[in-house]
């Protein structure tokens, strides 16, 4: 396990408050990639391309489409990006394009500004592609720059949703207090082990490297809840390290009443390195709040990674 691979869980785990409620399988007769878009977002499929953009804002939108270039030539596909920017936007100015990989894709980023009649413009693309597969798809991103500060958070927390479709792919779902009437839902890979208990859940991955916990605590317990739980756990190791040091993340959303605080730590005992993370969901009004506690060998991250972060990304919490 390398520090990138925990750095990027962490960050998945800080925007992970963004509460989306439109998943899509695109495209929808033989999905290759899933995408989950906000609840309040008007998202829309026609002639073979998907069109989103926040309900009350339709300068910042996003569209996702295949592109004519396949997969085995991003050159071309980056070509064909490139004639279809030009044709839309005067004086293209390109950022250097970037490779990474989201939820078992690869993805080729491509950032740039231009100029349309409405004035300047932020462009934001993303060629993506899944192994083994020849279609080559395009996400684009338009927006004006006030659109962009006020939706670009939003945007990346949808950019990270981002995985591959996994045909036939199923999940388990805790919700509480009930199914019926879920003030929090989360979902776990159908194969692991899921034991409920009176305050939640028990999980534990296949090869029972990954163990999580999913607590309800009494609201009027949230001031110390965590910090009694963090000592507790961390008494078990022979050192822990909290958030490299500083202090936790913290994410607030007023419109959906909802608090959420992260707390990521390194721990070692008989020189095995160990990823623990807290995050807990405080939504106003509620009973109950939320704590899920993972602990695992850091080296489990480079086969659950993926796994964990769909997990965290699943958690859902109902708007006030």
């Amino acid at each position: 396990m390398n520090t990138p691979v925990l750095i990027c869980l962490a960050c998945i785990m800080v925007t992970s408050i963004s509460m989306a409620e439109q998943p899509i399988s695109y495209p929808e007769d033989k999905p290759i990639i899933d995408i989950t878009f906000p609840d309040g977002w008007d998202v829309k499929p026609k002639e073979g391309v998907l069109y989103a953009h926040p309900a009350d804002d339709a300068s910042f939108f996003m569209s996702l489409a295949p592109l004519e270039a396949t997969s085995d030539d991003t050159a071309a596909g980056a070509a064909e990006v490139k004639e279809e920017i030009e044709d839309l936007f005067k004086n293209v100015v390109y950022q250097e394009p970037e490779e990474t990989e989201i939820g078992g894709l690869s993805v080729l980023l491509i950032n740039a500004k231009g100029e349309d009649e409405d004035g300047k413009a932020n462009i934001n693309l993303w060629m993506i592609t899944k192994k083994g597969d020849p279609t080559l798809m395009l996400l684009k991103c338009i927006s004006s720059q006030e659109a962009f500060e006020k939706h670009g958070e939003e945007g990346l927390a949808i950019i990270k949703t981002i995985a591959a479709h996994e045909a036939g792919s199923t999940a388990q779902n805790f919700s509480f207090p009930s199914k019926e009437n879920p003030e929090y839902s989360i979902d776990f890979p159908a194969d692991w082990k899921m034991e409920n208990n009176d305050e939640g859940t028990y999980v534990e991955s296949p090869d029972k490297l990954i163990a999580m916990n999913v607590l309800f605590i009494d609201a009027a317990d949230v001031e110390v809840a965590r910090e009694s739980m963090k000592k507790k756990v961390g008494d078990k190791y022979a050192s822990i390290e909290w958030n490299q040091g500083g202090e936790p993340e913290v994410n607030k959303d007023e419109a959906l009443g909802l608090t959420a605080i992260f707390d990521n730590a390194v721990a070692v005992d008989s020189d095995v390195k160990y990823s623990v993370n807290f995050v807990q969901y405080v939504r106003k009004g509620s009973d109950k709040f939320l704590l899920l506690l993972s602990q695992q060998p850091l080296k489990a991250l480079d086969t659950h990674g993926e796994a964990m972060s769909g997990i965290i990304k699943s958690i859902k919490v109902k708007n006030q």
